[in-house]
């Protein structure tokens, strides 16, 4: 993963297939079942980025709303070494 500060005041996150299929997975599985409150948000602005993130990640993932998709999590989980973080 890297992160890039844009001349005009933007950032560019780089974020692998995996990456992104796995923070995706991560934002919507706990808006989906608690509303992201164990995420520990505090803020309503912190809940609307992070739904933001989710949404933009929506059309990057493949199989996302098929039959496919839960094989989709499970190739990126397997791909990517959770150590050390």
């Amino acid at each position: 993963m890297e992160g890039l500060q844009d001349p005009d005041g933007s950032v560019t996150l780089r974020i692998s297939q995996a990456g992104a299929v796995v923070l995706h997975q991560a934002i919507a599985g706990t808006e989906f079942e608690n509303e992201l409150a164990e995420i520990e948000l505090r803020q309503p602005v912190e809940q609307k980025v992070f739904s933001d993130v989710q949404q933009a990640l929506v059309s990057l993932i493949p199989g996302l709303g098929t039959d496919e998709y839960q094989a989709t999590v499970d190739r990126a989980y397997a791909e990517i070494d959770p150590t050390p973080y």
